[in-house]
């Protein structure tokens, strides 16, 4: 003899009623929108890897890692304000064109987009530079804390503002620091003498 709570058990749900399925809608829109919550199984994938300071309205973070980031050197294209990574054979017949330049991995608050920080190196002659020191120490703080840099024409250096409310760490995407280069950097290396840029600081095209 079945027990009343197998009987229970082995009922069949409740149909809905003629008004329950009056007001179901099923292109009710609170009911599809797809939220971050609801997206299981999917992985953002950044394709697009940009080279330069941070908005100065916007909070970043560097990757603490000593791993995701090096010294290296930078060309810059002036006229177009693009920065182009330099195989160190060139770094002699370059010297008077190339910076020494810090990259550190970085990633937004808002829009989540990794990308990397140049930061000039300070000079080591003797003369102090605001600008350099700043930024490298924005970036040293970065490290820590949710930071923006702002530029302080007065004083000749960047500001740097800490955000005050209690903001999570980051989520770094599953890719090594080689990997953000060959992004940022695949058609912007310059490894040879006669790369197009190069021809054209040259005059000859």
């Amino acid at each position: 003899m079945k027990t009343d709570q197998q009987t229970t058990s082995n009922e069949a749900p409740a149909e809905p009623t003629k008004d329950e399925a009056r007001s179901f809608d099923p292109f009710d829109p609170a009911r599809l929108r797809l939220t971050e919550a609801t997206q299981i199984g999917v992985q953002k994938v950044q394709t697009v890897i940009s080279c330069g300071k941070p908005n100065r309205q916007q909070f970043v973070r560097v990757h603490p890692s000593e791993e995701y980031r090096m010294q290296t050197a930078l060309f810059t294209d002036e006229v177009n304000r693009e920065a182009y990574l330099v195989a160190p054979e060139l770094w002699d017949a370059l010297a008077g064109e190339i910076v020494p330049t810090f990259l550190f991995a970085a990633i937004t608050k808002t829009t989540n987009n990794t990308f990397l920080w140049p930061a000039r190196v300070p000079d080591t002659d003797g003369r102090r530079n605001n600008w350099h020191l700043s930024a490298m120490r924005a970036a040293e703080l970065a490290m820590t804390k949710w930071v923006r840099m702002q530029a302080n024409m007065a004083d000749g250096k960047y500001d740097v503002f800490e955000a005050t409310g209690n903001i999570p760490d980051p989520e770094w995407p599953e890719m090594t620091f080689a990997e953000m280069l060959k992004i940022c950097f695949e058609d912007r290396y310059i490894e040879s003498i006669d790369h197009p840029i190069l021809k054209q600081l040259r005059g000859e095209v």
